[in-house]
């Protein structure tokens, strides 16, 4: 498996097939591209991507539109150009591929592709499938080398294949998860793990990828929903979130009661104990929540993916969107205090989740390379 991490979608996707081919007894390795790449690289890409799109979002949509106007599976000036920049400076790829001698590498994010199409020298490459990590597929996912893509919905197949690639190598197995979400615990048992009253709705706040006024304001409306509810607030890696996640727990009124936690393990247990998700719509954490039957609060949307990901939910009646930010109170309350609503969203949900996803890719690869 060859990721990117940029964000922690598709690096979480490649850890999930990992554990989905260890299940399986298939030998496998997670290599993710940016550490085979130069730090100071690594740092800029990184950096430059995030600041883009918090600074001048719509720059992003642009570009991002315009590369793709013409969907298609044939090599661009701009993606040889690309292909060759990436490739001098990620040239430790090719000896770990020459060392592990895949028969089949999987990529999650679109980068390696490109990288591989430029290779010279060495032993032919394995057969390559791409898993798309999010609810829509960019020109920039489609490659001639790729034998299958493995997309989250139908809408994303239906897409792929009006874009010139055969209907045989497009599959619908959904955005792998951990394999944990196939057995999630329910509400109930899920709550009293988490010393939580199992008749007290709970809201399950994700922080990351905000920035600390959109938190501020969003834990500051959530103070003031009028209902009693637990807030589980994750922070992730950021210490500046989880600052704000406790300042608003010691502020906290006398019907939410606010806990802040930083980095946490156990994703598949605070899903389930949720009534519903809140956080912005990265294709993993989206399908985490639909694994576990949970609808999705949606908050600031990065362009392109994450618009693209909160269309989906929405159109699938799943999800409610937060916009602008100081609605949240009273949208949030909208929903809870509405059984009916929310129950309905819960089985829009589960409707449209795919917990075994990653399973669904680890069998059809050993099929093609069985076919190969």
């Amino acid at each position: 498996m060859l990721s990117a991490s940029i964000g922690g979608g598709h690096v979480a996707a490649a850890n999930a097939l990992e554990a989905a081919f260890g299940q399986a007894g298939v030998p496998c390795l997670h290599v993710d591209l940016l550490q085979y790449t130069s730090a100071p690289f690594r740092t800029l890409y990184r950096r430059s991507y995030f600041d883009l799109v918090r600074a001048a979002p719509e720059i992003v949509d642009w570009l991002g539109r315009r590369l793709d106007r013409r969907p298609s599976e044939a090599p661009t000036r701009m993606r040889r150009l690309r292909a060759r920049v990436s490739r001098l400076i990620s040239y430790q790829l090719p000896r770990v591929l020459t060392t592990f001698e895949p028969d089949l590498i999987l990529h999650t994010h679109f980068l390696p592709p490109d990288v591989l199409a430029q290779r010279r020298s060495g032993p032919r490459l394995p057969l390559q499938g791409v898993v798309v990590t999010d609810f829509g597929a960019h020109a920039l996912w489609m490659s001639r080398d790729v034998a299958r893509y493995f997309v989250a919905t139908e809408d994303v197949a239906v897409h792929l294949r009006a874009s010139g690639v055969d209907a045989g190598r497009v599959e619908v197995t959904g955005i792998p998860v951990d394999p944990r979400f196939e057995h999630v615990p329910s509400q109930a048992e899920a709550r009293s793990r988490l010393g939580l009253e199992p008749d007290v709705d709970v809201v399950l706040l994700l922080l990351s990828g905000l920035e600390r006024r959109a938190a501020e304001v969003i834990l500051d409306g959530l103070r003031q929903v009028r209902w009693p509810l637990h807030a589980l607030v994750v922070s992730g890696r950021s210490p500046e979130l989880l600052d704000v996640a406790r300042d608003a727990a010691t502020e906290g009124g006398d019907l939410v009661r606010i806990h802040p936690y930083g980095m946490r393990t156990d994703m598949p247990t605070l899903m389930a104990a949720a009534s519903i998700v809140v956080g912005k719509p990265g294709g993993l954490t989206v399908s985490e929540a639909l694994a576990s039957g949970r609808p999705y609060a949606i908050v600031q949307p990065y362009p392109l993916q994450e618009e693209a990901n909160a269309t989906y939910l929405l159109e699938q009646g799943a999800a409610i969107r937060i916009d602008p930010l100081t609605t949240f109170a009273a949208k949030l309350r909208g929903v809870l205090s509405d059984p009916v609503r929310l129950a309905g969203m819960q089985d829009r949900a589960r409707a449209i989740g795919h917990p075994a996803a990653a399973r669904s890719v680890v069998r059809s690869s050993l099929q093609l390379l069985n076919d190969a």
